[in-house]
């Protein structure tokens, strides 16, 4: 038996080694790695460049981020008290001080970059399917000259909706999400190591291919003694943000 066949044999019967056959095999590697290890809280300052057809708008926010489905967004002048807070599948929009709106809108994002692995994994593996990722289906491609999965689609061409995975460290580099008339594509990316997990802090998005907002993270930390309470929509008025 020559040294090559060796090696082959020994990497196959490694603890470490899953032969991956579809997408949710990718979901269970992610899992794997990082369910019960990643970090629950993180907050971070966001520099914002939105842009409409010709014209380009800079903000900065203040994000802070309770997982498994908490997220708040404080926009600068923070005096103004301006803010939108996502609290499971609900949006709330705040407006100088007071409840401006509510309604019934998830956030894909923090459920894929982070609140996942704080649900059972079948419970994972069901919202993946019922928000319209197929798991049967899985290719493979590169992102910026790095090998990713692509799970819920074969390829990258398909106008499915689909999560590219990087593959050494499986993090979500892409999300495409196809609805009936709109095509939502956003690029993560320049990942800084966290706690025992990471964050990206780049996201580039795509509306109908075209360009619609830039953000950018510093400042990123874990928050272990971060107050729940931020996150309570109808006492927006007691919370004094703290940078």
């Amino acid at each position: 038996m020559n040294s090559k066949f060796l090696l082959i044999a020994a990497i196959c019967s490694s603890p470490f080694f899953t032969k991956v056959n579809n997408g949710e095999d990718v979901i269970k590697l992610m899992y794997k790695k990082y369910a019960g290890k990643w970090s629950r809280t993180l907050t971070f300052d966001q520099t914002t460049e939105i842009y409409r057809d010709t014209s380009k708008k800079v903000q900065t926010w203040h994000e802070s981020i309770l997982y498994p489905d908490k997220l708040r967004i404080d926009i600068e002048p923070v005096a103004d008290e301006n803010a939108a807070i996502y609290r499971g599948d609900s949006t709330y929009s705040i407006r100088n001080g007071n409840l401006h709106a509510a309604s019934a809108n998830e956030n894909d994002f923090i459920f894929l970059l982070g609140g996942m692995y704080f649900y059972p994994l079948d419970k994972t593996i069901e919202r993946l399917t019922t928000r319209g990722y197929d798991l049967s289906k899985m290719g493979e491609d590169t992102l910026n000259g790095k090998p990713v999965y692509i799970v819920g689609a074969s390829a990258r061409n398909e106008q499915v909706s689909q999560l590219w995975i990087e593959k050494d460290d499986l993090y979500l580099v892409r999300m495409i999400k196809y609805n009936k008339k709109s095509k939502f594509d956003a690029i993560c990316g320049s990942y800084i190591k966290i706690g025992k997990g990471a964050t990206e802090t780049k996201v580039t998005f795509y509306v109908n291919d075209k360009l619609r907002q830039v953000e950018t993270y510093y400042n990123c930390k874990l928050a272990p003694d971060i107050d729940p309470g931020i996150f309570d929509p109808q006492h927006y008025k007691k919370i004094i943000y703290k940078n």
